[in-house]
């Protein structure tokens, strides 16, 4: 039914807006176009978007003002219409920049003759970072002289925070979702209005045989360290199920996937737009004490057993009074009933340890560093906090080697950070 409603929206004028997205894989077929599950909240957004379009420009078609790209991808009513369209709006999610077909899509559009408009919609929070192009992720806004259609602003935060699939999960944030779609539909109106229709003849793709525009990008860096002990230094009594032969091995957590926590972090990270690098805190100590500069953000992962050994404490502090918010810390305790017994113990090791990190900075980094218990809070925390540390990194001051009071001043500067 999908493909029969898109042919008849490129057959007459070319439609205000081309909707492009990455869709999901199904999970027991590959990523050809043909296995691709369409998503029913784009499509029901898509609905939307033609409903507001169709408002504003009094248009008497509905159904011709906008194209999605669904599971027709590659077909002629796909091509046709990314050709004819006076607008093209990515709907941005982290996969948007991992789908080499929406890069292609992106190029096809911005290399085409004639020239249209790229209005970004922002679907769920995309780290900076993971950006390989610069894209304004702000709700877009019509060019005067026309005024912009009233958006409050709480619906603006959450839109920002959250992306549009946010603001229709959100209970109560339905009227939000309707100013921010008609908000996207007046830019798209605007635009269609001062865009030429296709000249008879144009030449039309055959196919996308144009670069990803997303490919030829490289990733940011961002070094994963490890504080734990291998199965051959645990404190005594500790039982020895959550570790192996090094510290990256180490798994506190049984949710039925036998991947040590650093890999997987690892895995996170690369689905972010990273490229992880992984140590032990041994091998990135010199870093995390200033003995050595950092060419990337870091993430230091504890467990707070370790902490049983003075010498650990000790470590941990000289780095904590570094104040470095390059550097995000998350704690992860284990799932096993040991570790629950010993939580409160646990607990104040890791005071007096990282006190510097637990009285300072932002609710959710004092959170991260107290201790997450289970896999779904620990990936979380990741996803939030790797960008901020990246974002640290690339405004950081830059250490002086040849004056003392700049050094000086510069540990001032980062202290002063939010």
């Amino acid at each position: 039914m999908h493909d029969s409603r898109s042919a008849r929206r490129v057959r007459g004028k070319a439609p205000y807006f081309f909707l492009s997205y990455a869709p999901a894989p199904v999970t027991n077929g590959d990523s050809e176009a043909e296995e691709l599950e369409p998503d029913k909240d784009v499509e029901e957004f898509h609905s939307d978007l033609i409903r507001a379009v169709a408002g504003l420009s009094g248009s008497l078609a509905p159904p011709s003002l906008g194209y999605l790209d669904a599971t027709d991808r590659g077909g002629p009513d796909m091509a046709r219409a990314l050709q004819r369209s006076h607008c093209f709006v990515p709907l941005i999610t982290p996969r948007y920049f991992t789908d080499g077909y929406c890069g292609r899509q992106w190029t096809a559009f911005a290399t085409r003759p004639r020239r249209g408009t790229r209005i970004p919609v922002l679907w769920t929070p995309v780290p900076t970072t993971a950006l390989p192009l610069p894209v304004d992720l702000d709700l877009p806004e019509p060019g005067r002289p026309v005024t912009p259609m009233p958006v409050e602003a709480e619906a603006l935060r959450r839109y920002t925070e959250d992306g549009l699939y946010g603001l229709r999960q959100y209970p109560g944030g339905s009227d939000y979702y309707d100013q921010c779609v008609r908000r996207v539909a007046q830019c798209i109106v605007q635009a269609a209005h001062r865009a030429p229709e296709p000249a008879p003849g144009e030449a039309e793709f055959a196919e996308l045989d144009v670069p990803d525009a997303f490919a030829t990008t490289s990733w940011h860096r961002l070094g994963i360290a490890v504080l734990a002990p291998d199965i051959h230094h645990l404190p005594p009594g500790r039982s020895d199920t959550k570790y192996g032969h090094e510290p990256r091995d180490w798994q506190p957590f049984s949710d039925g996937l036998s991947i040590p926590l650093v890999e997987r972090t690892a895995e996170l990270a690369r689905n972010l737009g990273f490229a992880p690098e992984i140590r032990t805190y041994d091998e990135a100590e010199a870093v995390f004490l200033g003995r050595s500069d950092a060419d990337s953000p870091w993430v230091l992962i504890i467990d707070p057993w370790i902490l049983h050994d003075r010498g650990a404490v000790e470590r941990l502090r000289a780095f904590d009074a570094q104040d470095l918010p390059w550097v995000t810390v998350l704690t992860a305790f284990a799932d096993d009933p040991q570790t629950r017994r010993s939580r409160e113990k646990l607990g104040e090791l890791l005071q007096s340890a990282l006190p510097r990190r637990l009285s300072r900075g932002r609710a959710i980094q004092r959170w991260a560093v107290a201790g997450l218990d289970h896999s779904e809070a620990f990936n979380s925390r990741f996803v939030e906090l790797a960008d901020s540390a990246a974002q640290q990194y690339l405004n950081r001051p830059l250490r002086s080697s040849t004056s003392p009071s700049a050094s000086a001043d510069s540990q001032g500067d980062q202290e002063a950070q939010p």
